[in-house]
């Protein structure tokens, strides 16, 4: 482990909240640029693109012309813009796994480029859109269950009379409420405990159901502390793309009276460039939240220190007596199996000393 790397696992700790922040508010200013760098090989493509497409599709609503019209061109505009939500989908985990990546090298001492952590996020790009698919799914269930009750009330209402619809509606409507509300709680329960899948898949190289089971373990018992993080980190985020693109949007307001297309590429160039550069923090603060998670759970502090000592016989094991996987789990060192006990018996003396 170089040298750079050894102090860094022993600045390893678990924090605050308010130490999380700080965290990734120092980490983001000090790589900043490599960060943004990393980011950039996937937003300013797509970004261009999106700019073009947009500007082309809307054309037809310009202000000077008589009457909207749908000409050839908007109808490559469209069909561009269609092709950059597909690449959008497509790439954006990508991008967002090549910053973990590098933002977790960085974090454990390391110094990744952008070649090395492409490299890597393709090979774990399967099992990024593995994931997305059925947190996506799981997503769609719970909000149906989370709406049905209203359907319910609704179409309950609609078959009784007048006279008797208003009582039978009320009572319906608290009992709906009432299981809405408990469905909206299942559902923001299970988000969390979900959250780190795509990370896990990432960080420790882990399939999709596997990853998405180890978040399920790893979120256990912190949904609150996880809860109010990701809540402050959400905040950050949209305050600061706000700063960038609320201003815009009141300026395109006027622009789109003299052209509504390039108010809508304005636009969106602005909301590509803001998502560019408060990308990476939210990133970071998962990164953070993930690793302290670990050494609140595993002492994934101490499997770090014990492998920069040469020691790896320290590292914290699990109950089945293996080593918590350390750095990025399957691609890290493991810690050799403990000495049997009675091979532990017969030497007191040598635990003694080494205790």
């Amino acid at each position: 482990m170089a040298a750079s790397a050894r102090e860094a696992v022993f600045e390893l700790k678990p924090m605050g909240i308010a130490d999380l922040l700080d965290a990734v508010i120092r980490l983001y200013r000090q790589h900043f640029g490599e960060l943004i760098r990393i980011g950039a090989v996937v937003y300013v493509p797509l970004g261009v693109l999106q700019v073009i497409s947009s500007a082309l599709m809307f054309q037809g609503f310009d202000a000077q012309s008589p009457e909207p019209t749908f000409p050839a061109v908007t109808l490559a505009g469209g069909i561009g813009y269609g092709f950059f939500l597909l690449l959008f989908l497509l790439s954006i985990p990508l991008m967002q796994a090549a910053i973990a990546k590098a933002v977790a090298e960085i974090y454990l001492g390391g110094a990744p480029t952008i070649g090395s952590v492409y490299r890597f996020a393709f090979r774990r790009w399967w099992p990024l859109v593995a994931v997305a698919i059925i947190t996506g799914l799981i997503g769609f269930v719970v909000t149906a269950i989370a709406l049905a009750p209203l359907v319910g009330i609704a179409v309950a209402v609609g078959a009784f009379g007048d006279e008797t619809a208003m009582t039978v509606g009320i009572v319906l409507a608290v009992v709906g409420l009432i299981a809405f509300l408990a469905a909206l709680n299942a559902a923001v329960a299970i988000t969390i405990r979900l959250f780190f899948g795509p990370l896990v898949v990432v960080l420790e190289e882990e399939g999709a159901v596997a990853a998405l089971h180890r978040s399920w373990e790893l979120t256990g018992g912190h949904f609150w502390r996880i809860l109010i993080a990701i809540g402050i980190l959400w905040l950050m985020v949209t305050v600061l793309t706000g700063v960038v693109v609320w201003p815009a949007q009141i300026g395109t307001y006027f622009l789109q009276e003299v052209s509504f297309s390039a108010a809508q590429a304005v636009l969106n160039g602005l909301s590509a460039f803001a998502q560019l550069f408060v990308q990476p923090i939210q990133i970071i603060g998962t990164v953070l939240l993930y690793y302290d998670l670990r050494m609140r759970k595993e002492g994934f502090d101490l499997v770090m220190m014990a492998e920069a000592i040469g020691e790896p016989e320290l590292a914290v094991r699990a109950t089945s007596g293996e080593a918590l996987p350390a750095l990025y789990g399957p691609a890290a060192a493991q810690a050799p199996p403990p000495p049997p006990e009675s091979e532990a018996d017969d030497e007191p003396e040598d635990t003694d000393q080494h205790l």
